[in-house]
C-alpha cells in the first residue's frame, strides 16, 4: 500500500475543524495504484472500485448515500466554515 497521511486541524479550544484520512502521499508507490483506506484494501484483494477524484460513478454513490441517509462522505454545506474556499466535495474533481 502507498504511504498515507492522516491530517487534523483544530482551534485553540481543541475543536477539530478539518479531518482527512488516508490520502496517499505517492500514488505510484505500493500496489494499490494510489488508492487508500478501504479502497486500497479492496484493490489489493482484487476488487477494483472507482476511487479517484472526479470519478462520476463514485460521486454518484456518495450523493446517493447522503440522500438515503446511510452516512456521509463529506460535510454538509451548512457545516463548512466560511473560510473554506474550495467548492470540491467528496469525489468531486479538485478545484
Amino acid at each position: 500500500a502507498p504511504v498515507s497521511m492522516f491530517t487534523a486541524f483544530w482551534t485553540p479550544d481543541a475543536k477539530i475543524i478539518y479531518e482527512q484520512v488516508g490520502a496517499p502521499i505517492d500514488r505510484f508507490e505500493g500496489t494499490t495504484k494510489g488508492k487508500a483506506a478501504i479502497f486500497g484494501l479492496l484493490h489489493t484483494a482484487g476488487l477494483e472500485l472507482p476511487a479517484a477524484p472526479g470519478n462520476s460513478f463514485l460521486r454518484l454513490i456518495q450523493r446517493l448515500g447522503h440522500l438515503l441517509k446511510s452516512g456521509r462522505s463529506f460535510s454538509k454545506e451548512e457545516d463548512i466554515p466560511a473560510w473554506w474556499t474550495s467548492t470540491s466535495r467528496g469525489a468531486d474533481p479538485t478545484d
